[in-house]
């Protein structure tokens, strides 16, 4: 008799911890990621985060950099706020390097405090990062390639950090196509990118090219 309760506690510990998991509601830190973040803070997002900006990205495949090169490709994310609070953000034609499809994406995102975990990571409130996070975006997508299996496209989501005083930035767009994101790594926002857009992404495929060279591809 002890053992099979000793059983069934075990299988409601467990239940529970993957109920939380799914549910994160259940801890406190959901609550605080819910609290609107400083107005300070929502003022110069709304300044920097608008019209497009350039930032480099990979293009990943599960694990596999489908840019090739680590330090990505720049790729034009294009910003409009719907709301005080609710920034759109897209992706428009999109592929380089391996990618085996162009994608089009677009996806509403809140902005939101840390949680606990992440103030270890990224530092207090006072450090000037705030989280962005959507769901439901829409995923449209291009065939290019017979390695692409995915049918025409799905969702997405958005999970990324601002920092209102650094101008940094640095998040993940989920297509939830094939497993494919692209991925800003940590940056600097620079404005001037968009004057040198085809400058630069002339020097990506010159790289790129280069790359392919000493690799055999």
């Amino acid at each position: 008799m002890m053992k099979k309760w000793n059983n069934n506690l075990l299988f409601t510990a467990i239940a529970f911890v993957l109920f939380c998991s799914v549910f994160p509601s259940c801890t406190d830190d959901e609550e605080i990621t819910q609290t609107p973040v400083m107005d300070e803070y929502m003022e110069i997002a709304r300044e920097i985060l608008q019209d497009s900006i350039v930032l480099n990205a990979t293009a990943m495949m599960g694990t596999v950099n489908k840019t090739l090169l680590d330090e990505g490709c720049p790729l034009k994310y294009y910003f409009a706020w719907r709301t005080q609070d609710t920034l759109n953000i897209q992706i428009r034609n999109f592929s380089v390097g391996k990618m085996p499809v162009r994608i089009w994406f677009s996806v509403n995102v809140k902005f939101m405090k840390l949680n606990t975990w992440e103030k270890e990571e990224y530092g207090s409130e006072d450090s000037g990062w705030v989280k962005f996070k959507g769901i439901n975006g829409v995923t449209t997508v291009n065939i290019i390639t017979d390695e692409f299996e995915g049918g025409e496209g799905g969702a997405g989501t958005v999970t990324g950090y601002f920092n209102a005083k650094t101008m940094e930035i640095e998040f993940v767009t989920n297509f939830y196509v094939e497993n494919m994101s692209a991925d800003v790594y940590q940056q600097t926002i620079d404005p001037s990118r968009m004057a040198t857009y085809d400058e630069d992404f002339a020097q990506y495929e010159a790289d790129l090219i280069k790359y392919k060279e000493e690799n055999g591809l």
